[in-house]
């Protein structure tokens, strides 16, 4: 597999000059990116997150960052979102979105991300196969009615994960002022180590007094984890919530 490492390159591989096979995409619809939501009570910290296209034969890495604390943090959350529990899964304000390095409107045909649940320090590695009824919403040209009471034409190009804390990961597409909820996806491994190679051990140094603080500021227990509370979801109310037919 080949990484998309400069414009050049992404010409080369996504506009067909080297004769590759390539999908027809209109040049209005947005590059992809993708979100990561979490508990505020068990929070994660992905480490690496690329997507792959196996029929153009490339790889585009996304941006990723280490500020998954503050992004999740309670308070924060509960200044715009005051019902947030800690528990479940914020799709407005408890989630974060990260870009491309080398942006392409091309889907890809899966997603992989390596990540860390910073509750238990246990790693995983998770692989989202964007199936042709994902491909073909994320594509379909849509409009909205902006609080303004413009109407937008819109995509739903965005990829949302939500973390759980036994290692199952949730999976919306968002835009369009809607979330369309595709799956739940289950780990395709646990290793020992995360992406970079930092041990359980590095990870408990680094978070574990962190995170015993924040469940003691908030008088919260999480063992054993409440899931009629962890799998709840918060959303704005002029945002609707769908499922992929």
């Amino acid at each position: 597999m080949k990484t998309i490492i400069s414009a050049g390159l992404l010409c080369l591989l996504l506009w067909g000059c080297s004769g590759i096979n390539r999908e027809r995409v209109p040049d209005e619809v947005p590059d992809w990116t993708v979100g990561y939501t979490m508990p505020s009570f068990y929070p994660v910290r992905v480490t690496k997150a690329y997507g792959i296209n196996k029929t153009e034969d490339w790889t585009s890495i996304l941006h990723t960052h280490s500020q998954f604390m503050t992004v999740s943090n309670l308070s924060r959350i509960k200044e715009s979102q005051q019902d947030y529990d800690g528990y479940g899964l914020s799709l407005t304000f408890g989630i974060d979105q990260y870009s491309q390095i080398r942006y392409t409107n091309h889907l890809p045909d899966k997603v992989v991300l390596y990540w860390t649940s910073l509750f238990n320090t246990k790693f995983y590695i998770t692989e989202l196969n964007v199936t042709p009824k994902m491909k073909a919403l994320m594509y379909k040209k849509q409009s909205y009615i902006r609080l303004d009471g413009i109407r937008k034409s819109c995509y739903q190009t965005t990829f949302d994960f939500g973390f759980l804390p036994n290692g199952q990961v949730k999976v919306w597409l968002e835009g369009c002022g809607k979330y369309t909820y595709v799956t739940e996806l289950s780990p395709t491994s646990s290793p020992e180590t995360d992406y970079n190679g930092n041990s359980s051990t590095a990870y408990k140094h680094d978070y574990e007094e962190e995170l015993s603080i924040r469940a003691k500021e908030a008088k919260a227990t999480l063992i054993p984890i409440p899931w009629n509370k962890v799998n709840k979801i918060y959303t704005l109310k002029n945002y609707a919530v769908e499922q992929l037919h």
